[in-house]
């Protein structure tokens, strides 16, 4: 009885854990927080990269793409704490900054 009742205490824990491991966390979608992460590299080209000045930047930045800064930060300490994603997000902004560049090379 006793054996019994550690296995299905072990089956339950495992399965509580297979299944927690396998739920993605909820994060801005990828697509979205580049869009939100280059505007904030515009805005500190623009103000600079004081607290004072980036702080109501953001807040603006946020607003614009409907996200909560609650959520911003919830993305962000995902990634920090994700360094192989966070390299795959840095790629992608990259790219689309590398593409502002040529476009903006086109213009003049």
């Amino acid at each position: 009885m006793l054996k019994n009742t550690f296995v299905l205490v072990f089956l339950s824990i495992s399965g509580l854990l297979l299944t927690g491991c396998s739920e993605k966390e909820e994060i801005i979608p990828n697509d979205k927080f580049v869009a939100i992460y280059l505007d904030l590299i515009k805005a500190q080209d623009t103000v600079g990269t004081s607290t004072m000045f980036v702080k109501p930047a953001l807040e603006g930045i946020l607003k614009k793409h409907g996200v909560t800064k609650a959520f911003y930060d919830k993305t962000v300490d995902f990634y920090m704490r994700n360094p192989k994603e966070f390299k795959e997000f840095m790629l992608e902004v990259d790219a689309e900054v590398s593409e502002m560049q040529v476009d903006t090379l086109k213009k003049q």
